[in-house]
């Protein structure tokens, strides 16, 4: 009955979600009094984004409410029928007044607002300041683009490595401020998803204006106005104005030495707030000029071919819609060579490891999103993502292992090869209503997603032990089914107690089922694969129901705001594993997780920010982890999972203080942070004398870490000059099982980066080093060795010569201390090119480059667990020469407003 009931959930679940779109989307009409406007800065009409506005007392001038303007300039304020004042301020521009009525039953539309350039008096003179690198603006780092020079042809990506405290992670995340960039934005509108790869080796850097880096709210917390702690850390990038009625971009081709070819397009139409994006790429070469072995681009070599549509149109003052179309092609070759330390309490076993993969992949994706006002007081999203993908993966490793001290080895080899498809849908929709001017509001989501996936394959592992002279062979077919669904709603009220505080109330409850189905089978008498392995096949089912009970008292005042917040997280989840028609473990658990949250908001001065954010969140196992069916890695691994399991529950906090002074054109900034985990779910492997590895999960308590940073930005005395520099630190002790024993390792990372950078009209000059230390400690015996260092030298030059040469140079110095011994310890990294542009407004430009040009590239990453140290080298593209021929175009919509306007037209012209 139970497996019936949930396939008719599955076959009626798109027809439910339609339905309830159609229900949520009819709301009913109401009046109120808003107050609507665009800020914009009178010197180059670009709208201002996060400026003051604010509601005053007619008679005493008392704040009453207030808003920022998005990142479009645009804002609205609902407030009741009465004569006020309207402030509006912004720190680099002059502050604007003006007395307002407001009357039944109408919006006042205040049109566009321009605020001039603020001025500061120094004795007799009146000084413009120039705009600073960085820049704080309430919660908002703003970096100006203009201030971090690349070549004419550069991506974001080249972009965004100029700039103090973003850097890509070893995993390939953007990550600011040790946090992950989640998304990345234009003009406040979502480009591709949350594909952030996608948008950083696309988006010419020439398009953009500004980069702003901020935590978006969740589309809840903005339907209700109450802040839920699921905000995101996203990065705006303001699109130059010229640009923005115009359809540009540019089409790019590049072939060169040892086989390499690079073939990119990129095009836009931008139509006011509309925005048309189309992206086609085929290329075998990395996107990044800058790359080098600290660059955290593991990926081994990839042919790539793809082609993107991204879409956000503006169909009224109510209705928003967006959405992309993406089909990617992806032929990767990954080479790995590691040596890992296993820590082992009578005597580490020391393992090398060499890998060969070819991963050919082909996804295609369709993602949709709208937001629809339909009045002053409704608000609805609506999401939806389609995801099918087929995979083609070969790999062959080979393995060798012994005990430290001892001479008898482990060595094996493995063949492994599969093909198969994906699909998955989701979709979720969210309403909101604010039943009076006071900030009243009834909200509730709906979430589904439906997931599936076959895979075939066969494995072929032999093992030969020294000791014993013994082989053996695991010699195997498989076929893998995993299928799955989940759904969930969430309701809340928010009630309004005084003026500046509320009250909210929440409930959440989320379903979620998965099927895993492996079939193995091994050679019969005749060399068919007939015979069921017993000992690989197994079926797992999971379901898991969690619900979250929420509570939250918010309060925000002109300058300051808070947020406190307690949850009950109880959670049920059952575990049954089959094979063939006998039950190998059926097992059920429950968990109740408590847990405070808690936000404050400190903004004195619009350029000055203190901010400190602590939540708990719960995580459930994977269907991997508590599936007890054995996974062959290679010729000496194998894993299998825990029914045992219990969800994690992470404690976490974080805090941050920013200041920027616009005068001096400096910026400040300190963070801060850790976390402490319950039942975190890891690693308990155990090793037998021949070296064979079985891994499985344990929950364990006490797993935390701490982390802390300064990074600071200031130009010299002499304008052209500017220093950065970047301290961070980070403690993590982490529990693991090795070989069955209890493994605790301290581990102690600490970094520091300090630049100078010299810029003009024609050259720019960036000169870096950085240091970090990593010490590692375990409570094991015999543990010695484990520290590492790396330090590095960078010059980036460009040069923009007569006759409209440029040169680009980047030049690097990396040595690494106390890694592996047959591992390279020092690299030496040179990047050149020269380019040309020519025709009557610069739209061409050739260009020659040279990669890696004394072959010395070296790809090193250390890993720290709880129970091993891991060194990993892997392949990347190396030496190679291309020349390339781009064109840029610009077809301008209608003329520009003035001539302050056209800034920035001429990269595309």
């Amino acid at each position: 009955m139970f497996h019936r009931a949930l396939n008719k959930s599955k076959r009626y679940s798109l027809g439910r979600f339609y339905c309830l779109f159609i229900l949520f989307c009819i709301a009913i009409s109401s009046y109120a009094q808003n107050v609507t406007g665009i800020v914009c800065d009178s010197l180059n009409r670009e709208a201002i984004g996060y400026a003051s506005v604010r509601i005053l007392d007619i008679k005493d001038s008392t704040y009453i409410k207030g808003a920022v303007t998005s990142s479009n300039g645009k804002f609205t304020i609902n407030q009741s029928k009465g004569d006020y004042i309207i402030d509006i301020s912004y720190m680099t521009n002059t502050r604007y007044t003006k007395q307002i009525r407001l009357e039944d039953k109408q919006t006042l539309d205040l049109g566009t607002i321009y605020l001039g350039e603020a001025s500061y008096m120094l004795g007799e003179a009146v000084v413009v300041a120039p705009v600073p690198d960085i820049v704080v603006k309430g919660d908002t780092i703003e970096y100006n683009a203009d201030a971090y020079r690349v070549g004419e042809d550069a991506l974001l990506l080249d972009l965004v490595r100029k700039m103090p405290g973003i850097d890509i992670s070893s995993d390939g995340k953007l990550m600011a401020n040790g946090k992950i960039i989640s998304k990345i934005l234009i003009d406040g509108k979502e480009f591709f998803g949350n594909d952030i790869d996608l948008a950083l080796k696309n988006l010419p850097a020439s398009m953009i204006n500004k980069l702003q880096l901020f935590k978006e709210q969740s589309e809840m917390s903005r339907v209700t106005g109450f802040n839920d702690g699921n905000a995101e850390q996203v990065l705006n990038l303001t699109v130059k104005e010229a640009l923005k009625q115009s359809i540009f971009g540019e089409g790019r081709s590049g072939y060169g030495s040892n086989g390499r070819y690079s073939n990119k397009l990129n095009a836009h139409y931008m139509l006011d707030d509309n925005q048309y994006s189309l992206i086609a790429n085929y290329k075998n070469i990395t996107d990044d000029f800058e790359y080098s072995g600290s660059s955290s681009q593991y990926d081994g070599i990839t042919k790539n071919a793809e082609v993107g549509f991204n879409f956000n149109a503006l169909r009224s003052d109510k209705l928003n819609v967006g959405g992309n179309l993406h089909y990617d092609n992806n032929n990767n070759v990954f080479e790995m060579d590691s040596n890992t330390k296993t820590f082992i309490e009578t005597g580490n076993r020391l393992s090398t490891q060499s890998s060969a993969t070819q991963s050919i992949k082909r996804d295609l994706s369709l993602g949709l999103n709208m937001k629809w006002t339909p009045d002053s007081l409704t608000t609805i999203y609506a999401r939806m993502n389609v995801n099918t993908g087929t995979s083609d993966d070969i790999r062959h490793s080979t393995n060798f292992s012994y005990v430290q001290g001892l001479q008898d080895t482990t060595s094996g080899w493995t063949d492994y090869k599969t093909s198969g498809d994906t699909h998955n849908l989701n979709a979720s929709i969210i309403f909101g209503r604010k039943l009076n001017s006071a900030g009243r509001t009834i909200s509730a989501s709906l979430n589904g997603a439906t997931r599936g996936g076959r895979s075939y394959g066969t494995n072929y592992s032999p093992v030969f032990y020294q000791a014993s002279n013994k082989t053996t062979v695991i010699d195997q077919e498989l076929s893998i089914d995993n299928t799955g669904n989940n759904w969930g709603f969430m309701v809340s009220y928010v009630e309004p107690i005084t003026k500046h505080n509320s009250v909210k109330v929440a409930y959440t409850y989320r379903r979620d089922y998965s099927d895993r189905n492996r079939l193995t089978f091994r050679r019969d008498g005749e060399g068919e694969y007939t015979i069921v392995d017993t000992a690989f096949t197994r079926k797992t089912t999971s379901d898991y129901t969690t619900q979250r009970i929420n509570v939250g008292f918010q309060s925000a005042m002109d300058k300051y705001e808070y947020n406190i917040g307690f949850n009950v997280d109880p959670s049920v989840s059952s575990s049954k594993t089959t094979m063939q028609d006998s039950i190998i473990e059926n097992q059920k658990q429950s968990v109740v997780n408590f847990s405070p949250t808690f936000k404050f908001t400190y903004t004195p001065k619009n350029n000055i920010t203190f901010d400190f954010d602590y939540y708990g969140a719960t995580e459930q196992p994977t269907l991997k982890q508590i599936s007890s069916d054995t996974i062959v890695i290679d010729a000496l691994n194998r894993t299998y999972g825990n029914l045992d399991l219990k969800p994690s529950f992470d404690n976490t906090f974080s805090m941050y203080f920013q200041k920027s002074n616009y005068e001096k054109g400096s910026f400040f900034m300190i963070t801060g942070g850790g976390n402490y985990i319950f039942n975190k779910i890891v690693d308990y492997t155990t090793i037998d004398e021949f070296g064979n590895v079985e891994s499985s999960y344990r929950n364990v308590t006490g797993n935390w870490g701490l982390n802390g940073g300064i990074m600071f930005n200031t130009p010299l005395r002499n304008k052209k000059f500017t220093i950065d520099n970047s301290s961070f630190g980070y403690f993590v002790r982490n529990i693991g099982y090795s070989n069955s024993v209890k493994s605790i390792t301290y581990n102690l990372t600490m970094s520091e980066s300090f630049s100078i950078s010299y810029r003009s009209d024609k050259f720019d000059q960036r000169l870096q080093a950085n240091i970090s230390y990593n010490i590692t400690r375990n409570n094991l015996p015999n543990q010695e060795g484990m520290n590492t260092s790396n330090y590095g030298l960078k010059s980036s030059t460009l040069w923009k010569l007569p006759y409209d040469f440029a040169i680009q140079n980047e030049i690097s110095f990396t040595y690494n201390k106390g890694y592996a011994e047959n591992f390279q310890k020092s690299e030496v990294l040179w990047n050149l090119s020269v380019a040309k542009q020519f025709l009557k407004k610069k739209q061409a430009t050739a260009k020659f480059q040279c990669y890696d040009i004394l072959d010395d590239r070296n790809n090193l990453m250390r890993v720290v667990s709880g129970n091993y140290i891991s060194d990993t080298r892997t392949n990347m593209i190396g030496q190679y020469f291309m020349f390339s021929f781009g064109y840029r175009f610009n077809i301008t919509n209608k003329p520009a407003r003035n001539v302050s306007e056209t800034q920035g037209a001429d990269d595309y012209n």
